[in-house]
């Protein structure tokens, strides 16, 4: 498990993976532990970013996409 720090914030995140996704997921958790955002990273293809219809602050999905692009 991670830690996002942002100026006014910090966010847990942490590594996932599914047997139905080639590839891996980065899950940006909210205060309660719960899964707040996902950014799929597949093997092949495009990032992606899934909010399941929530509204999430900019800074807070541009900075996981910066842990998401670095290698692992």
């Amino acid at each position: 498990m991670g830690t996002l720090k942002l100026e006014d914030r910090t966010a847990e995140y942490q590594w996932a993976t599914d047997v139905n996704f080639d590839g891996i997921r980065l899950e940006v958790l909210s205060s309660d532990g719960t899964t707040l955002f996902d950014i799929s990273i597949p093997d092949d293809g495009h990032i992606t970013v899934n909010t399941f219809g929530k509204e999430v602050a900019a800074n807070l999905i541009e900075a996981a996409v910066e842990i998401a692009r670095q290698p692992r």
